[in-house]
């Protein structure tokens, strides 16, 4: 049976275990957790480096060349096989060696990195954007709103992707344009193209992630409260979606990327002179047998690009995966 002294040792047993522990327990929120977890996978974070590597050689590119290489348009015949014409390979003068036309393929794959960036990235934005709020608006009000948006969505998925991105930019890439001369051939086709084609499967994730939120708790609660349709969309529901948002763009900021070198490959991407990895690597595959450097570089520039942001992807969702949380 329980006596007055022994409570009395049990209140000087939790003083004893609270002075040796002065530490405080402090809640982590979930982009603390997130950030944890994130810096225990060591590729996310090697390939975080090579991400973070290849913007900054994207951005320094003119000083870069300025210091070490050429102009990435300017030509040097005299550099070419005296004999055969043809490219010559890596050297001092040119580190990674001259193409058929005698430019420095170094510089061209630095510039080259710019385009590619500023492609996925531009791209990527418009497509989420588009996506996240067709989607949130097709599965918030349901009926007709959603039968349409879904059919859109169908009908868009039901194309040949590469067939459909190479239709929309030769159509663009010839004389002004589209629409009007709004659409300009090269870069702005690109980015055009790309974002038409890759919305949809952002706008069919978002639909089915807001179809499961519509009916939680707190939006219920919100209704209640008298909420508008636009504050429980902005305020209670898109919240919830930055996680796969995230996810979902980190995802797609590398198959933007391959995306714009296949369609500078085909010829209906980024016009010459303009750099583009692509573009390299379809003027380097007629020559690849006599002149390697011209093809592997840029190819090389675009593999360890798409893994790094691939990589990096996948540990950003394990990152906010809850059920990786301990």
């Amino acid at each position: 049976m329980s006596t007055p002294e022994s409570f009395g040792r049990g209140d000087d047993l939790i003083e004893e275990i609270t002075a040796s522990d002065p530490e405080e327990i402090v809640g982590r929120g979930p982009w603390e957790l997130f950030w944890v977890r994130f810096r225990e996978d060591k590729v996310a974070l090697a390939s975080f480096g090579v991400v973070v590597f290849v913007a900054l050689v994207a951005i320094l590119a003119p000083w870069i060349v300025k210091l070490v290489a050429h102009p990435p348009n300017a030509q040097y015949p005299d550099l070419l096989d005296q004999t055969f014409g043809t490219p010559t390979g890596p050297s001092w003068h040119m580190l990674f060696g001259v193409d058929t036309v005698g430019e420095d393929v170094f510089s061209r794959v630095l510039y080259g990195a710019r385009v590619s960036l500023e492609v996925a990235l531009i791209a990527t934005f418009f497509s989420v954007l588009i996506g996240v709020v067709l989607g949130m608006i097709a599965g918030f009000y349901r009926g007709v709103v959603d039968t349409l948006v879904s059919r859109f969505l169908d009908v868009m998925l039901a194309f040949p992707v590469l067939l459909l991105a190479i239709g929309i930019a030769a159509a663009c890439s010839l004389g002004n344009g589209c629409l009007g001369g709004l659409v300009k051939p090269g870069l702005p086709t690109v980015i055009v193209t790309i974002t038409i084609v890759n919305w949809t499967y952002i706008g069919r994730i978002i639909r089915g992630q807001v179809l499961s939120l519509r009916e939680k708790e707190f939006v219920e609660a919100a209704r209640a409260s008298g909420a508008k349709d636009s504050t429980i969309l902005f305020r209670e529901i898109l919240p919830n979606l930055v996680a796969p948002i995230v996810v979902y763009s980190t995802l797609i900021i590398p198959s933007n990327i391959l995306f714009e070198a296949a369609l500078s490959y085909l010829g209906v991407g980024i016009n010459p002179p303009q750099a583009s990895w692509g573009e390299m690597i379809a003027e380097a595959t007629p020559v690849f047998n006599t002149a390697w450097w011209f093809f592997a570089f840029p190819g090389a520039a675009l593999l360890i690009t798409c893994l790094a942001f691939n990589l990096l992807g996948d540990g950003i969702r394990d990152a906010l995966d809850p059920r990786e949380a301990q």
